[in-house]
């Protein structure tokens, strides 16, 4: 879909990186970026024919104006105006609380058609940054790789992508960043909070119950940060505990865990298995990883795995590079999401409007 590029009712847009708002531009100037140079190369489209115009537009971008100048340059695809209400959701956890194997398994589940069950498909809607995506993180994963946190300082989106389904064509923006920058309280490095729609407070399993041990009850810097700077308590809300593999002989975990991917949206269902992971998360003195439930006014709790066991060394000396031994296999990756996705909207129904409410 590419819409003209003028005569169309000024639109009012918040950029997904910087946060700053502003008027998406209607002129026929698209930034194109050149892969030999890498840099970006500005070209007057109004004079091509429509077929061409479009194509560059699908491909291209537009550069942030960041009223505030206050983020390093930055670009977003041209197209990102031309749908609904974008989504961003952050993903929000402390360093090693799996945030980007998750994100991974849910990006990659989502383009294997997992969300179709739900009449929602999925594309890129940033090529270029789809790509790098891809082969920084999904085609590393495929391998059975483990994959590296996300580097301090980094502030760019992860993903952009465009969903189709019930509730309309809506560009959605995954942040993954780092747990150390979510836990520092300079207000810059996190910013993306502040236009995050929706967002997902990952909390790892420790495996208590089957060591014997609790999590020490002490303050989760990453959900405290977040909460403080999230615009408000309307924000649709998902605590996921990560790592739940380790979890697949402990009930409540193993009920879930053992029904695999569901194929269908049930209201009960999700707050059914919300009721478990509080109840665990009380039980193991997680009570800290429990905020996001007693602030925001919609919110489901997941019990996910993203790879389906730990990650050890491939070589004992070099103990930072690890791999799955046995492959990987994502266990309810893409339930968080349906719940996000009911929550704003672009899963419709009855069953929809119930999701994460008390």
């Amino acid at each position: 879909m590419t819409a003209p590029l003028r005569g169309r009712p000024p639109r009012h847009m918040r950029c997904p990186v910087c946060a700053d708002e502003f008027v998406w531009p209607d002129d026929p100037l698209i930034s194109l970026h050149d892969e030999r140079n890498d840099r970006y190369e500005v070209v007057d489209v109004s004079a091509l024919p429509q077929a061409k115009r479009d194509n560059l537009v699908r491909k291209g971008y537009r550069l942030c104006p960041n009223p505030s100048e206050d983020t390093a340059e930055h670009y977003l695809p041209a197209t990102y105006a031309d749908y609904g209400d974008p989504l961003v959701i952050g993903l929000v956890g402390a360093p090693i609380s799996g945030k980007t194997h998750l994100l991974t398994a849910m990006i990659r589940q989502a383009y294997l058609n997992g969300l179709t069950a739900h009449g929602v498909t999925v594309s890129a809607l940033d090529f270029r940054r789809h790509k790098t995506f891809r082969d920084d993180f999904i085609v590393p994963f495929e391998r059975g790789d483990a994959l590296a946190g996300t580097g301090n300082g980094i502030v760019e989106a992860a993903d952009i992508l465009l969903l189709r389904g019930p509730g309309g064509q809506r560009p959605v923006t995954f942040f993954d960043v780092a747990g150390e920058d979510l836990e520092s309280t300079d207000p810059r490095v996190n910013r993306f909070l502040i236009a995050t729609t929706a967002v997902i407070f990952v909390h790892a399993s420790e495996d208590p119950l089957e060591t014997g041990q609790s999590s020490a009850a002490s303050e989760n810097g990453s959900f405290e940060q977040a909460i403080g700077q999230l615009s408000g308590n309307q924000l649709p809300a998902v605590i996921a505990v990560t790592k739940s593999d380790r979890l697949r002989y402990v009930p409540p975990a193993e009920r879930w865990l053992h029904r695999g991917d569901e194929t269908d949206l049930n209201a009960d269902r999700i707050r059914a298995e919300t009721r478990d992971v509080y109840a665990y998360l009380h039980h193991v003195g997680a009570a800290a990883s429990l905020r996001p439930f007693d602030e925001f006014s919609r919110c489901t709790l997941h019990f996910v795995s993203a790879s389906g066991g730990d990650a050890v060394p491939i070589d004992p000396k070099v103990p930072s590079k690890k791999h799955f031994p046995h492959g990987f296999h994502p266990t309810r990756v893409l339930e968080p999401l349906v719940s996000i996705l009911a929550m704003t909207g672009m899963i419709t129904g009855p069953e929809a409007r119930k999701v994460g409410m008390p």
